[in-house]
């Protein structure tokens, strides 16, 4: 199953964005009011470690390495692979792009998932993306202050 969407930011500069990404506190913000709790977070370079616990009938272990950085002078992007995966998912690939246009920043999201049951993966889809789709609001308010 995938998933794809596109959040435009006019409120601040490639660099900041850029800048953020790379700091955990735009994680905890993106995470803050949902059942996830931070174990570990390295970072986005490649192979470095994310480790979530993610709540859903009790705590599951959500664990993704990072790879395929690249950073441009405009655009970054970076994929978290799953590594330990909750729930039945057999894969988890979630790619972040960022790129820099002449009047805004553009961050995407692009998801690729699949579980080892297609029935409970439709079923877990839209739990699965949700905390990816409240990023259209999430990131503007992140980056209009």
């Amino acid at each position: 199953m995938k998933f794809y969407q596109e959040v435009k930011i006019k409120t601040s500069t490639f660099e900041n964005i850029v800048k953020s990404f790379h700091d955990i506190r735009l994680v905890q913000f993106l995470t803050y009011l949902q059942p996830i709790k931070i174990i570990h977070w390295d970072g986005i370079e490649n192979n470095k470690i994310a480790f979530f616990k993610l709540w859903f009938l009790g705590w599951k272990n959500f664990k993704v390495t990072h790879t395929n950085y690249k950073k441009k002078s405009n655009q970054l992007s970076f994929i978290d692979k799953g590594i330990e995966l909750p729930l039945g998912l057999k894969s988890w690939s979630h790619k972040h792009t960022i790129k820099k246009n002449q009047s805004h920043v553009l961050i995407i999201d692009s998801l690729n998932i699949k579980h080892s049951n297609k029935l409970f993966g439709y079923i877990l889809y839209p739990i699965l993306i949700f905390p990816i789709i409240i990023r259209i609001f999430l990131y503007k308010i992140y980056f209009k202050k």
